[in-house]
């Protein structure tokens, strides 16, 4: 449906986007996530027309789109200030679009009401000014004006950014469901992470203007392609070296470890961290390596508490875990716990660049999102 051919593009003497390829295929959610800086408003820009890159090509359904003018490429964008023209009522912002492509007064009248109604605005609220209305509303507005056109392509540049964390949460949801009844191709930019695996059908890590991977969010999460995309995505633990040597040594012979270099840089997710009572233990843990420690901390989330826990022994370091909270009493600084580790569960990269090749990571099975043990 939409692929980026060798695409660069340079301002001035920066390189913002260098050989740029990807592909993206009819009715995905799609998301470009990464840092401030990394690219992904440009090359949203560069599919949407408003940049023109310095070499390379932009395709969409097959036809070569590189040069043609933004208004001619089917394409409708929502930013992230919304862009709304506060002299007008909602009507005329969502309608503004027909009304300059010359549709008849009925027509924009007809199709105004129908995608109103589809993002949940009623009669009253068209008639007020846009500066009326509150922030979600506003984005509907947004979404509804884009949609209105009828375009083959949605693009969403931060759409949520402005919006307080209860409001954002909610219009996830809302934006998900408006893209699936639609079923409009949607390449979305976010540098939220929760927003990209809750929503996408697949992500793109970038950093630097490069791919880091392109799968799913469970193959992005669970199977990070490189170092960088490890620590940009959710939360990990950096494993000292005396728990990775250890860790080896109890992996030589496991099914499924596939072996661990002691030597290399080695991570595990803070909900893969088992974290059991001294006396559960006894019990048999099969491959994993069960390593004696103390709580240093706890945070109470609601659902679960997060803990660091100081493993005993030279060179063990500390680590973070966390435990679903089921009403019973949780750890409290001091206690002494056992931290259990799967190897199978440890991701190991080769070296620490912060560049590298496109990566698309193997397909991953489901995993539970909050580590089993209770005290």
């Amino acid at each position: 449906m939409i692929t980026y051919e060798n695409i660069d593009v340079v301002f001035d003497e920066f390189h913002a986007l260098p050989d740029f390829n990807l592909r993206i295929e009819e009715g995905e959610f799609f998301t470009l996530l990464g840092p401030s800086g990394c690219g992904k408003s440009t090359a949203l820009r560069t599919l949407a027309g408003f940049i023109d890159p310095t070499a390379g090509e932009v395709h969409i359904d097959g036809k070569r789109v590189t040069h043609l003018p933004s208004q001619r490429r089917q394409i409708g964008m929502v930013f992230q200030n919304y862009a709304l023209f506060p002299t007008m009522t909602v009507r005329e912002n969502i309608g503004f679009g027909l009304k300059v492509s010359g549709v008849s007064k009925a027509e924009t009248m007809r199709r105004v009401d129908e995608i109103a109604a589809a993002v949940e605005l009623d009669g009253k609220q068209l008639g007020k000014g846009v500066t009326e209305l509150s922030g979600g509303q506003q984005q509907r507005v947004a979404i509804a004006r884009a949609l209105v056109l009828r375009p083959k392509i949605l693009l969403l540049d931060e759409p949520l950014s402005n919006l307080d964390a209860k409001l954002r949460h909610q219009l996830r949801g809302q934006l998900k469901e408006l893209q699936e009844q639609f079923g409009i191709t949607t390449v979305y930019v976010t540098h939220d992470q929760d927003e990209a695996l809750t929503m996408s059908t697949r992500i793109a890590v970038m950093n630097k203007g490069r791919i880091e991977q392109v799968g799913t969010p469970q193959e992005v999460y669970m199977r990070s392609a490189t170092e960088f995309v490890c620590n940009f995505i959710g939360d990990v633990n950096r494993l000292a070296a005396g728990t990775v040597a250890a860790l080896a040594e109890n992996a030589r012979g496991a099914r499924g470890t596939g072996g661990l270099d002691a030597r290399a840089p080695s991570y595990l997710r803070v909900e893969k961290v088992g974290l059991h009572t001294p006396d559960e233990v006894s019990r048999g843990n099969g491959a994993r390596l069960m390593l004696p420690g103390t709580v240093l901390s706890r945070q109470y989330h609601g659902v679960y508490s997060s803990y660091r826990v100081q493993l005993a022994g030279r060179d063990q370091g500390v680590v973070k875990g966390m435990l679903q909270e089921t009403g019973h009493p949780g750890f409290a600084a001091g206690d002494p716990v056992v931290v259990g580790i799967d190897p199978a569960d440890v991701l190991q990269y080769e070296d620490a660049r912060a560049e590298t090749e496109q990566a698309v990571a193997e397909p991953a099975e489901s995993a539970p999102m909050v580590a089993e043990g209770s005290r």
